[in-house]
């Protein structure tokens, strides 16, 4: 745009000029009229000039800037990411290393024989129940998850999934009242 500009203004510049040598200077007030619009058409043509140049210059300084901010949302894009990865693994490893609760032994305390989910109230499941609770939600779409008994973060959002859309507190927890409505749905699933 900027390049057929400086065209048009040089073509209206040199008509002028031409028009000026080829007229006779006693070509009467009518010529000087036309030579003289001409001449504030062709400033017109300039200041039209440094105008668009001075607005294409701001557009590109805005450009660089916009590619900045781009830049910045990807690099802080990606540190997002790995840090959500760094936490899912951390997590997992807190999760495997979270001592798991010793079985009493008979003489002391004997538990009673299938204990059901009210017995948990307050108690850390066992690696059983997790794998239990973990193939339930898979069964009824709140996973994939794998099998394995091991709470990690996958287990625990599945889990909130399964807290909210059954209208029970969001804790993110394998308690008692989850694992009722995990067996009571599981249940009704196969029927």
């Amino acid at each position: 745009m900027m390049n057929r500009l400086a065209i048009a203004i040089a073509v209206a510049g040199w008509a002028l000029y031409g028009f000026s040598v080829l007229m006779p200077r006693s070509s009467g007030p009518d010529a000087q009229a036309e030579i003289a619009r001409l001449h504030r058409a062709a400033e017109a043509a300039g200041a039209d000039r440094d105008a668009l140049a001075a607005e294409l210059e701001h557009f590109k300084e805005g450009s660089q800037d916009l590619q900045h901010v781009q830049n910045r949302i990807a690099a802080a894009t990606q540190e997002l990411k790995h840090l959500e990865y760094l936490r899912s693994r951390i997590s997992g490893e807190i999760d495997v290393m979270r001592p798991q609760p010793s079985k009493a032994s008979p003489q002391v305390l004997s538990p009673p024989e299938n204990p059901g989910p009210s017995d948990m109230v307050g108690a850390i499941p066992s690696k059983e129940e997790i794998g239990t609770a973990q193939q339930a939600l898979t069964a009824l779409g709140f996973g994939p998850l794998k099998a394995d008994g091991v709470f990690g973060p996958g287990t625990r959002r599945s889990i909130e999934a399964f807290q909210q859309a059954h209208g029970l507190p969001v804790t993110g927890k394998l308690d008692a009242a989850v694992l009722r409505a995990l067996q009571h749905g599981h249940a009704a699933a196969h029927r």
